[in-house]
């Protein structure tokens, strides 16, 4: 395969990337403490998410397309509106670093996996 763009920006290493359910969009999370929101068709940051204390390791978007949630080594997670890139809501609770987040099927509730050996759900 040849490659269509070369998402740049992020000041330290990309844990995760991962398109939005209709491929519109991009989200990466970074060692940088944020997030980015890239437009797939141009490459163009779109957002940079901003408010985590450490490490971002995970971002997944809701199935409608129209939230990220974000795991950091800040012991939080967030959830983001995907079209203006403000924070909605911190998950607060585990006592150890968040590796992983996802959506539920239907949007509803998210899942957390932590450092502190449990996975939560909000």
């Amino acid at each position: 395969g040849e490659c269509l763009h070369t998402l740049a920006g992020h000041r330290g290493a990309i844990f995760c990337a991962a398109f939005s359910p209709d491929g519109q969009q991009v989200v990466t999370a970074s060692d940088d403490q944020t997030a980015r929101l890239w437009d797939a068709a141009s490459g163009e940051c779109l957002h940079t998410l901003e408010g985590h204390r450490d490490d971002i390791f995970c971002a997944a978007f809701s199935p409608d397309g129209q939230q990220v949630v974000t795991a950091s080594y800040d012991k939080t997670a967030r959830l983001w509106g995907a079209a203006s890139g403000e924070c909605l809501h911190t998950l607060e609770g585990h006592r150890g670093a968040i590796f992983c987040a996802a959506f539920s099927p239907d949007g509803q509730q998210v899942v957390t996996a932590s450092d502190d050996k449990t996975a939560r759900l909000w």
